[in-house]
């Protein structure tokens, strides 16, 4: 299979040259972008480029609220028989709709896909009550280490989505059980994999057990061109993963690099960190963490200007304020974490980012287990997060030579934005450490036990407690014995 795909740095028009491609000749197009919020600004685009063609695509878009009560799954499904006669067609779909979609009947089309979608779907579940419910639906099989693959049982086979989606009690397993009903087809496009040996291991209450299903790139197998537009896309994460699970190798073939007509000018770049200690939601949920953001907060909204965007974590720990209340900024600028695919903010010169996103302790076990570095994961999920939000403001106006200034909380996450910047012949980068009004603590080892632990660490406490125990007995007995026949005297 051949994919092909365009690497380029942020803003050096990955974008815009597809469009200028799809729209000057005729053809079927699924264009796949992040975000519903930018299906306006790329239809703008498409018509702009298409009126500088002088063509006249159908552009369409499939979302949850314009389908006449279809489900969009089904909806893009049936784009094949509905725009069968037609001979320019572009239709444009979110990267959430991708996942779900099934493709085989899109033979003769075109997919571009703009910016990494996730690949990875990951969730942590605490369902002491449920066990039965699991046993009754869903099969485990051994996979490799404690990680077992999830697929139906006669009984799973006969739940729908929408009867999951109905249950008020189960509602939260509808992605879940589509997930699985994918990975239970005779060729499937998805693997489900759990981190539970048995369902019945989930009846503790301390355990916190996790499901991960893999999007496989072979369900793009129909089209006639996959073309992938992302920053270091096959190094991201999600892409490493896929590869893992996807039988057939993958004919990598670099697309040349966007055609700028337009040099971009000389600019000055600032990248301002807070804390020498990495970033991290658990952290961000401790008393010396929210202490920290309250001080962040405090800086940041003299050092902002008006006109700058922003954005943090949005969820915090039960009962406790969640980063973005922390850091008490404006809501004028604030946007959320995820804002790849759109060209709105490239008047600001001005962005901060506080933001975490390390992999949990089950997520780790399941990287070891495909033998891939945490690390990776950070600098995909947490790292590129950062770049592409800190990315949509001016310095992806190649017009521009206004100086911009940037802010994320840590070392590591400005060191990376330094790298990548440092490679651009237009930018000069520089770093500078900000000292906050409060110390921030190096991070402790060890403390008090986790309460909720994943099976794993389950396991290893029972061991030792079943060894305690052995133990335990082994004394009683021994001065049982020595009750009934005491020792004889020296």
């Amino acid at each position: 299979m051949k994919i092909l795909v365009d690497e380029s740095h942020a803003g050096a028009g990955k974008t815009r040259e597809a469009i200028d491609r799809i729209v000057r000749a005729n053809g079927k197009v699924l264009f796949v972008t992040e975000r519903r919020a930018t299906f306006s600004e790329l239809e703008a685009r498409m018509r702009d480029a298409a009126d500088a063609a002088k063509t006249r695509p159908i552009i369409r878009h499939i979302h949850s609220e314009n389908h006449n009560g279809r489900g969009v799954a089904s909806r893009i499904a049936a784009l094949p028989g509905d725009y069968r006669p037609l001979d320019h067609v572009i239709v444009i779909i979110t990267h959430e709709a991708l996942l779900r979609s099934d493709f085989k009947g899109f033979a003769g089309w075109q997919i571009v896909i703009d910016e990494v979608p996730r690949f990875l779907d990951f969730q942590e579940k605490r369902t002491a009550l449920d066990a039965a419910f699991f046993q009754q639906h869903y099969e485990l099989t051994p996979f490799g280490g404690k990680w077992h693959t999830v697929t139906l049982t006669a009984a799973g086979r006969a739940l729908t989505v929408p009867d999951v989606r109905a249950d008020q009690s189960h509602n939260h397993l509808d992605l879940f059980h589509a997930r699985v009903i994918e990975a239970s087809q005779p060729s499937p496009k998805r693997h489900v994999l759990c981190s539970l040996p048995d369902w019945t291991d989930m009846t503790d209450k301390t355990v916190a057990w996790c499901w991960a299903s893999v999007f496989s790139l072979r369900s793009l197998n129909a089209f006639d061109r996959v073309e992938l537009l992302g920053n270091r896309f096959r190094d991201d994460i999600g892409a490493t993963i896929s590869a893992f699970f996807d039988a057939d190798e993958i004919e990598w073939e670099r697309l040349p690099a966007p055609i700028n007509p337009e040099k971009p000018k000389p600019r000055t770049l600032s990248i301002h960190y807070f804390s020498e200690r990495p970033s991290a939601k658990g952290w961000f949920g401790e008393d010396t963490g929210q202490a920290v953001l309250r001080e962040v907060g405090r800086y940041l909204s003299t050092a902002l200007p008006d006109a700058a965007i922003w954005t943090t974590n949005n969820a915090g720990r039960p009962g406790k304020p969640s980063p973005r209340e922390l850091l008490a900024l404006p809501d004028k600028g604030y946007l959320t974490p995820k804002q790849a695919g759109t060209n709105e903010y490239r008047e600001f010169h001005d962005a901060a980012i506080i933001y975490a996103a390390k992999p949990c302790a089950n997520l780790r076990s399941l990287l070891e287990l495909l033998h891939i570095d945490s690390d990776h994961w950070t600098r995909s999920v947490e790292f590129e997060a950062v770049l592409q939000f800190v990315t949509r403001t001016s310095i992806r106006n190649p017009n521009s030579n206004a100086p911009v200034s940037l802010w994320v909380f840590d070392r590591e996450q400005a060191l990376y934005l330094k790298e990548y910047f440092d490679a651009l012949p237009h930018v000069t980068a520089s770093l500078t450490h900000v000292p906050l009004a409060i110390d921030i603590p190096e991070k402790q080892k060890g403390g008090k036990p986790r309460v909720i632990r994943t099976p794993e660490e389950q396991e290893a406490v029972k061991a030792k407690r079943r060894a305690r125990d052995a133990a335990r007995k082994r004394e009683r007995r021994r001065k049982a014995a020595n009750a009934l026949c005491p020792p004889m005297p020296k």
